[in-house]
């Protein structure tokens, strides 16, 4: 109820009788989209706040005070202006302040483009909060009253009920109604349970009866706040039948009412912006954890292959007289098993020694492949107890001052997480997306052609580790070293190459070839297009494919 007419015209009565003949001091704005309008008395001085942006409000302030940076000094010609009268106009949700030399301020808060107009004698627009070019000169438009629903004619020449719920089609009939006065309307009216297109003639006079007497009574307010839920505080004009179950706060007064009520908002807000994506990110980060468990607990599940390998490698040296040239198969009899003949695929294009040496290098990579899938899974196994932990504190958090103190006192495990001072990943100047990958080694990853080009050969350093995925497009990927002396560790620097190789077009293999080389070695060739390089003395690291949210969780 906070946007009504009905509040904002209770609120130009009282504004009305403390602020008229005060001395417009001020107009400026600090905040994105919000104009802040200050008046002063001798004795006394008053900031009115008004936003434009998608949450809508208004509400007025004691005291003046303006930051000292960063702030617009808006409509500087009409300040030392005397404040003569403040009204709403009939029936419609504009507000006006008026100067004392006619010219006043024109509120548009609550249509499709909200606007606040300093508008002059002649109607024509002097200056503008926002789009000020577009409006200047311009006549002002003007109010466009709601229409008068005084008599059960008028109400049944406004209900529309075709494909709307009861709700809707009461604050139809009532425009100025909003979706909480309507649910008020149908509680008193006794037919909460009816549907819109069943509402006989006796329902609708009961509609129209229940809603007349809420017009009164909204003449006469008596603010309430309603607490639905830890988050949400519902504002009242009147005090409400259908909330009346529900635990609330009266006041003395319309104004100290949409003050707390809006402040309260706001908090809200600015703490469901800073809580939920936090809370999404553990989501994220435990489900991904959870499924990497889920694949490494089913690779280990699998035969074990080195150890086949290694007999392949040992029957093929013992018995190469009986390996035909250029077979790409070979039955030999098993000589550390029963003796039964085992079938061996053999590369024709080598010879028996250098396939027997292709086994035992196999056996090698799978001892290795099992051995970093074991350490994995171990490292898993140890990082999600912790993380649920941490999830299960954060959901207990409802406010703004325990949400700081969450994360200041796991600041080093939400830094790997990546929203160590961000709840989103933290950006650099032109847009890099940046990893944190622990130690002091952050990625830095390009998102196309030309942020590749500038990432590479504008903000990398010499020393810095530059990464791609091999013969295949991808971004960019950056490791930046924490200083020039420092040489990264194997695992660092396989989880960067691990990027790499998400970021490309090889995201879909189980394993990606990827060039590690230091910057310094890369270099443009000369009209080549954004993002082209050349490179020498590379390294080539084999690794699977990792978004950032896996990796993020690896220091946990």
């Amino acid at each position: 109820m906070l946007q009504t007419y009905y509040t904002l015209h209770a609120l130009a009565e009282a504004w009305r009788r403390e602020l008229r003949g005060s001395q417009l001091i001020d107009a400026f704005s600090q905040v994105r989209r919000e104009l802040v309008l200050a008046f002063a008395q001798p004795k006394a001085q008053w900031m009115v706040r008004l936003s434009t942006g998608a949450f809508r409000y208004v509400f007025r302030v004691e005291g003046y005070h303006r930051a000292r940076r960063n702030v617009a000094t808006l409509f500087a010609a009409a300040h030392g202006r005397t404040l003569v009268d403040i009204r709403v106009a009939e029936r419609d949700r504009v507000l006006f302040f008026e100067l004392d030399d006619a010219s006043y301020f024109q509120c548009w808060l609550y249509g499709p483009r909200p606007n606040v107009l300093w508008v002059g004698p002649d109607g024509r627009v002097r200056a503008a909060f926002a789009q000020d070019d577009a409006w200047r000169g311009q006549l002002a438009p003007a109010p466009c009253p709601a229409a008068a629903v005084d008599t059960f004619a008028a109400f049944q020449a406004r209900w529309q009920p075709k494909g709307r719920t009861l709700t809707q089609a009461v604050a139809v009939a009532f425009p100025l109604f909003d979706a909480l006065l309507a649910q008020e309307v149908i509680f008193r009216a006794g037919l909460e349970e009816q549907l819109p297109a069943e509402c006989t003639e006796e329902a609708l006079q009961r509609l129209y009866a229940a809603g007349s007497a809420l017009e009164t009574a909204l003449q006469h307010p008596a603010p309430r706040l309603y607490r639905i839920d830890p988050w949400t505080t519902q504002f009242a004009l009147i005090p409400l039948e259908h909330l009346a179950h529900l635990p609330c706060e009266s006041f003395d007064s319309v104004d100290a009412a949409v003050h707390v009520a809006t402040r309260r908002a706001l908090a809200v807000k600015a703490f469901r912006e800073a809580y939920l994506p936090l809370r999404q990110t553990f989501e994220t980060a435990l489900e991904r954890l959870k499924q990497q468990q889920q694949m490494l607990a089913a690779a280990l599940a699998r035969p074990e292959r080195a150890e086949q390998y290694a007999r392949w490698g040992h029957l093929l040296m013992a018995q190469a007289h009986l390996v035909p040239t250029g077979a790409e198969m070979v039955a030999l009899p098993d000589w550390f098993g029963d003796g039964s003949l085992v079938q061996i695929p053999l590369d024709p294009s080598r010879s028996v020694v250098e396939n027997a040496q292709a086994y035992y290098e196999r056996a090698r990579a799978a001892r290795q492949e099992r051995e970093t899938i074991q350490k994995r899974l171990e490292d898993v196994q140890r990082r999600l107890p912790r993380l649920e932990a941490l999830r299960s504190e954060l959901e207990a958090i409802s406010s703004m001052p325990a949400l700081r103190t969450f994360r200041q006192r796991y600041a080093a495990e939400l830094a790997a997480l990546g929203l160590a001072h961000s709840t989103r990943l933290q950006q650099t100047e032109p847009g890099f997306r940046r990893i944190p990958l622990g130690g002091g080694y952050e990625a830095w990853i390009g998102r196309n052609a030309r942020e590749n080009d500038a990432l590479t050969f504008r903000y990398a350093r010499p020393f810095d580790v530059w990464l791609h995925a091999r013969d295949v497009p991808g971004s960019h990927v950056i490791l930046r070293l924490p200083g020039r002396t420092h040489q990264p560790p194997r695992h660092v620097l396989e989880q960067a190459a691990a990027l790499a190789a998400y970021f490309s077009k090889a995201r879909g293999s189980y394993l990606v070839p990827v060039v590690a080389v230091p910057r310094k070695y890369v270099r443009k060739p000369r009209a080549a297009a954004p993002g082209t390089v050349v490179f020498e003395q590379e390294t080539v690291l084999l690794v699977q494919p990792q978004p950032p949210e896996v990796l993020q969780t690896a220091n946990f």
